[in-house]
């Protein structure tokens, strides 16, 4: 029994981090390859915000924002149009938005576990679709910035191509993450969970 559970976390492992390995070069392959041809009333989706939403929420920060920083070299030096904007940009909205969407910490969820605290979560593909919807919304942003200050008057076409973009990423979003996710999760099994409250101690 031992041994066969010690199997199954190895499978788990090396599948998640399998997985993880594989979404970062597809993923870029195919923004590189792939997403300069799909154009859909002249916007392109941002598939690396994709990417990094699924990642934040199903890896956590620490792996989000590795994630982030080597999206941002490669797009660095694919697209070297504003120095540095890319190398920056992606690695520091990825880590903003892992905070606010990535999973709890085991350590955070045992704590609130025994010290009786009520959380509500919000569930894990709403938050996927939220962490890739505000990364593009500060992108959009930042790059909008950068059109007005080198000169260029903005106008309502700018505002709608940022919203626009904003939405067709985000419904990219909502298409790719279930299947990532099982991808990434494994099949769906059923887990032994403890109904009880757990017993805290207190000094006399």
């Amino acid at each position: 029994m031992q041994k066969q559970t010690i199997r199954k976390y190895q499978t788990g492992f090396i599948r998640r981090y399998a997985a993880l390995f594989l979404m970062i070069f597809l993923g870029y392959l195919c923004e590189a390859c792939v997403i300069p041809y799909v154009n859909i009333f002249g916007i392109r989706p941002n598939l690396l915000y994709v990417i990094i939403g699924i990642i934040t929420v199903a890896y956590g920060k620490l792996r989000a924002f590795w994630a982030g920083l080597i999206f941002g070299i490669l797009m660095e030096i694919m697209l070297p149009s504003v120095p540095y904007l890319n190398l920056a940009l992606y690695p520091v909205t990825t880590l903003f938005c892992s905070f606010a969407f990535a999973d709890k910490p085991l350590k955070t969820l045992e704590y609130e576990r025994a010290t009786n605290k009520v959380t509500r979560e919000i569930p894990a593909w709403i938050r996927t679709v939220l962490c890739t919807a505000l990364n593009i919304l500060i992108y959009e942003v930042v790059n909008v910035t950068y059109v007005y200050l080198y000169g260029t008057p903005l106008t309502f076409l700018h505002f709608v191509r940022a919203f626009a973009d904003i939405l067709i990423t985000s419904l990219l979003c909502l298409v790719l993450l279930f299947p990532l996710r099982r991808i990434i999760l494994g099949p769906k099994v059923e887990t032994l969970v403890l109904k009880n409250a757990p017993v805290v101690f207190h000094r006399s």
